[in-house]
């Protein structure tokens, strides 16, 4: 029994429930978790589009679904349960993966309940963009990367950990575009440990000009090793071109990491504000990894340990970046535990529930033990909630019709007057919508056409600064390019996003209020619909 009811099995069980419970509705808050299940649903029923199915503004132009294995995934699932089954399928995997580097932890002399508030801290720190969407794919991968390199550095794997990655890349290409990330962190780590061994090679020189280089521990013995090593990251920077869509996926990419407007107007995109409430938890982290990093220079630090560094500098140039920070200094921390500081003086003055020495050969057989039996109740627990939303039984949180869409975010309580008009309407009819609905709606009713939705690289930055700009216009400039849009496009429905109580109406709100060409039909919490008159 004491095999089945480990540390482990309790982290993962609390961590699960907890983020069925958290995310059941901040979940699907991005527009993205809705519109890539219809996505993966015109894959599997008509295969990969080649043009923008969606929208009338840019009917027919050419469209790269470039994350068309995760969305076919999505579908899938979706199909199985709908929204619950994903919210389950997204809680079980960012369980499991934090389990994973809570075990780390505790393997490396960590006292379970200390490993369980750090870890679960590290969590909350990433927790803000957390999605139901592919991205999450992404902070996974990386999260195995770091692992491998770590393991790899300390000789507890061997380079075919390392080749592994290749064919994981393969799939991750096609899951989500962050796996130019992976082999950045990869790259980084190889060039740091075959940097320190050529450099040590030149014993005169280390001796002479650079003793602190020549220390820095290095798995790299020879140069049939670097250049192993340099192989291995070279395969996995080509493995972008291993998808359905050639070069277009590759210019899709460069479009989004080179776009100059998106930092200007999509949150995601911006570059870490030190006031704003998330810029300070990844400061929070980066200032408590900055303290164990130089707790630990007794010793020489290892390549590996600094690569999160890297991730906390790219964080200040777009907040996006900063759970890929919190998922590697989670992995780092794991590992370059024993060597701090802290770790000695809690071992030292301690009572042996936060700190042990992971050397000892007895502690480590009585304190660990394979992570398989305890993950049986885990994976018990899972398919039964799986076959819960299978079955569409009402269960909360391990059930069907535990998943709520956030009138304050969505306009779920808007969803009935949307069917009922685009069941009255001819399929291709054209609507309305801010950007931000559009994912709703093409999840929704399908059958519509959409002004616009999140998809940046489809629109381009031109179109997005016009469109941003032409919202942020007063009423009386913003309402005459509203009334060409309408002729030109023609469409008589519009839904847009309010303000919450107490606040001024948004332009285009106060605009459509006040026309005598447009009449309100439905209203919600935070958005509302117009008609227009005839």
């Amino acid at each position: 029994m004491t095999r089945l009811l480990r540390p482990e099995t309790l982290f993962f069980v609390l961590t699960w429930l907890g983020l069925l419970i958290a995310f059941r509705e901040r979940g699907f808050y991005d527009p993205g978790s809705l519109w890539h299940i219809t996505v993966g649903e015109i894959i599997l029923d008509r295969g990969m589009p080649r043009t923008d199915p969606f929208s009338y503004t840019l009917a027919d132009h050419p469209w790269v679904p470039q994350q068309w294995g995760a969305e076919v995934l999505m579908a899938l699932v979706h199909r199985a349960g709908g929204l619950d089954a994903l919210l389950l399928c997204f809680a079980t995997g960012v369980a499991f993966l934090y389990t994973l580097i809570f075990r780390r932890c505790v393997q490396n002399g960590m006292g379970p309940l200390l490993a369980g508030v750090i870890v679960g801290g590290v969590l909350c720190v990433g927790a803000f963009h957390y999605f139901v969407r592919p991205h999450m794919f992404t902070i996974a991968f990386l999260a195995w990367t770091m692992m491998s390199i770590i393991d790899y550095e300390r000789g507890q794997a061997t380079r075919w950990r390392l080749v592994g990655l290749i064919p994981l890349y393969v799939l991750w290409v096609n899951l989500h575009g962050g796996v130019l990330g992976g082999t950045l962190t990869l790259g980084l780590a190889v060039a740091g440990w075959v940097g320190v061994w050529a450099i040590r090679s030149l014993r005169k020189a280390v001796t002479a000009t650079c003793p602190v280089v020549g220390r820095f521990p290095t798995p790299v013995d020879s140069w049939r090793t670097a250049l192993v090593l340099v192989g291995i990251v070279a395969a996995c920077g080509l493995t972008p071109f291993v998808n359905p869509h050639g070069l277009d996926m590759i210019h899709t990419w460069q479009r989004i990491v080179g776009s100059k407007i998106l930092p200007q107007v999509v949150n995601e995109h911006k570059p870490l504000d030190p006031a704003s409430p998330l810029g300070l938890t990844v400061l929070a982290l980066g200032g408590f990894y900055l303290v164990l990093l130089v707790s630990t220079l007794s010793q020489w630090p290892r390549v590996s340990w600094l690569l999160p560094l890297v991730w906390l500098a790219l964080s200040f140039q777009g907040i996006r970046q900063g759970p890929l920070f919190a998922i590697c200094a989670g992995v780092a921390i794991a590992d370059l535990w024993p060597q701090t500081l802290w770790h000695r003086l809690l071992r030292q003055y301690g009572d042996g529930s936060t700190a042990w020495d992971p050397s000892n050969v007895d502690e480590v057989r009585r304190r660990l033990s394979p992570l398989g039996p305890a993950l049986l109740l885990p994976a018990l627990l899972v398919a039964i909630a799986w076959k819960l939303d299978a079955q569409r039984v009402e269960v909360p949180v391990i059930g069907s019709g535990w998943v709520r869409l956030d009138p304050d975010f969505i306009p779920s309580d808007l969803t009935d007057e949307v069917l009922d008009y685009a069941r009255r309407v001819p399929p291709g009819t054209p609507i309305f919508n801010d950007a931000n609905l559009g994912g709703y709606l093409i999840y929704h009713a399908p059958s519509l056409k959409i002004f616009m939705d999140d998809r940046c690289e489809l629109y381009g930055d031109d179109n997005i600064r016009f469109y941003a700009e032409t919202m942020g216009r007063p009423p009386e400039e913003l309402g005459p390019v509203f009334e060409q849009w309408a002729a030109m496009y023609g469409f008589e429905r519009a839904i847009i996003l309010t303000h919450p109580p107490g606040r001024d109406r948004p332009p285009i709100e106060q605009y459509l209020a006040t026309s005598p060409r447009w009449v309100e039909v439905a209203r919600g919490q935070r958005a509302a619909m117009y008609q227009r008159v005839r």
